[in-house]
């Protein structure tokens, strides 16, 4: 008796029924919505401890932006995702961020919030090719190099020359300055431009105090120098609770000269721990609290009502990053590795505090406020 032919034999399958299978499969698959490749952008900030008002609202406005990014169906087709990391107070921390942050594939960095975290961290983005555009970091030393750092807040003599002018005009003719040196990126060539112009203009530096954060011992006695110098200004070049509790030592020892500082300690926490004993403080910056232009209210609108408390300057900065970043990644077609490249050729970018272009070397310039504190609140001055 003939065999039946053995594609027909019962509980076979046909020769050609698996590959059929996988094509149809395959065919499937293709049509199914894709997700969009993800762009990872780190940050890199002091999340915790002594200087934490920066990393942590810096962090926030980063976010906000790639939320904000994503919304609009993020950019050249590929969605961003932040990954953070806490870099401590020493260039050891910041290395270990850059290290940790490399270690979860990170295309391109936002930070870092001070400049002594920026200097030391640098060297490490650049060896691994990955680029660093910094809210925060004002050093000069950083200024017009053509390397893998780029900024949207200009270099920090500028401001602390204005501030200089603006304390011998209005009659300060002695001022003893506190500075302190963990950072140094940023606060020595802050204190000696400030120091530089002052003479300039007549004025007498009575005392140059450093200390370091860490060092509280140090600190009380910078300030014990400052009030026996008994100049009639005092310069604090320090994070904001330093500024406060200097300004409250001064005054519980009965010793009210007028008070400066730099940009370092205008944020909200000098607000909160310095109260009473901070009114009239002037400083200077390239960020005013009490702006009222439409995009500079939208953004302080989307924060509190994201986050649930006001921005300070590293929010508004870091939002701007990120928007210079999706800026530079849609010309570059998406591509991160071109960025070095378009991140030079951003102009006339509407940010939070006005347009923004970057130079070719990653620098920005933008006009200084001189501001004060009245009545518990940041007012512009001028």
């Amino acid at each position: 008796m003939p065999h039946p032919p053995q594609g027909n034999a019962p509980g076979r399958r046909p020769r050609y029924a698996l590959p059929a299978v996988a094509v149809l499969a395959a065919v499937a698959l293709l049509s199914l919505p894709r997700e969009p490749r993800t762009v990872r952008i780190g940050f890199a900030g002091q999340l915790e401890g002594l200087m934490s008002d920066l990393g942590v609202q810096g962090r926030n406005g980063a976010q906000l932006a790639v939320e904000h990014l994503n919304a609009a169906g993020g950019v050249a087709g590929r969605r961003l995702e932040l990954v953070a990391e806490h870099d401590g107070t020493s260039g050891d921390d910041a290395r270990a961020a850059v290290t940790r942050l490399l270690g979860r594939n990170v295309q391109v960095t936002v930070g870092h919030m001070t400049s002594g975290q920026t200097v030391a961290a640098l060297p490490l983005w650049e060896t691994a090719g990955v680029p660093l555009i910094s809210p925060t970091t004002s050093a000069p030393e950083l200024e017009g190099k053509a390397d893998g750092f780029f900024r949207v807040i200009p270099a920090n003599t500028s401001w602390a020359k204005d501030l200089a002018s603006y304390a011998r005009a209005h009659g300060l003719r002695e001022v003893a300055i506190v500075r302190e040196t963990a950072n140094a990126p940023f606060s020595t060539p802050f204190a000696d431009a400030f120091a530089a112009r002052f003479r300039e203009l007549g004025g007498t530096v009575a005392a140059d105090l450093p200390y370091v954060t860490s060092d509280r011992t140090e600190f009380t006695e910078a300030l014990r120098h400052a009030r026996q110098s008994a100049a009639s200004g005092v310069l604090l070049v320090c994070p904001a609770r330093d500024v406060a509790m200097a300004a409250q030592a001064f005054h519980r020892d009965g010793f009210f000269p007028a008070l400066y500082s730099s940009s370092w300690g205008y944020t909200r926490e000098l607000l909160l721990a310095g109260g009473r004993d901070v009114e009239g403080l002037v400083c200077a910056h390239a960020y005013a609290a009490d702006l009222d232009g439409e995009t500079f209210r939208n953004f302080h609108a989307a924060y509190a009502a994201r986050f649930g408390w006001e921005p300070n300057f590293a929010a508004a900065f870091a939002y701007e990053a990120v928007m210079v970043l999706g800026d530079a990644l849609d010309r570059a077609g998406g591509d991160p590795a071109m960025l070095p490249r378009t991140l030079t050729e951003v102009r006339g970018l509407v940010g939070v505090l006005g347009p923004i272009s970057l130079d070719q070397y990653g620098d920005v310039h933008r006009r200084s406020f001189i501001l004060t504190i009245r009545d518990g609140e940041f007012a512009t001055l001028q």
